[in-house]
């Protein structure tokens, strides 16, 4: 299994959160495109960097049905961890076009789908942590309150 404490090459050399959200667009015959970047392509980090934050935040996909918004897919085990920097550049989306979070757990293999907005009700709710290898800030949100 892949750990938040892995380094980014390995997290994102299997992306299951995608993958899952995928397999429901497919089973639910929703309407979607790959839309943020899929970091899965050859550039290296440092270069990857000079990209404006926004843009590198961008939701993984657009979906379409009655109106088109953004999807973000997330993994966890038992804790996601919602990155306070992510959070900035979801809010700049979310200004333009309503955003949704597909959340797969792993644990429990199951996942729950959630606008932006109320994940971030809840989010401010939770404990704020740190990230060991960069500092970074996030909060941690136990996969039972998101509802």
């Amino acid at each position: 299994l892949v750990s938040f404490k892995d380094n980014f090459k390995k997290r994102n050399k299997r992306l299951l959160a995608e993958e899952k959200c995928v397999e429901y667009f497919k089973e639910n015959n929703i309407t979607y495109t790959r839309y943020g970047f899929d970091c899965l392509f050859d550039i290296k980090p440092q270069d990857f960097l000079k990209i404006p934050e926004k843009l590198r935040n961008t939701p993984d996909y657009m979906v379409i049905s009655s109106a088109a918004y953004l999807v973000e897919a997330k993994g966890c085990h038992d804790i996601l961890r919602l990155k306070l920097d992510d959070m900035k550049s979801y809010n700049f989306w979310e200004t333009l076009i309503h955003v949704y979070v597909f959340i797969y757990s792993s644990m429990e293999r199951k996942h729950k789908i959630i606008s932006y907005e109320k994940l971030c009700e809840i989010a401010y709710t939770c404990e704020i942590s740190y990230y060991e290898d960069n500092g970074k800030a996030y909060y941690k949100i136990p996969w039972e309150l998101i509802r």
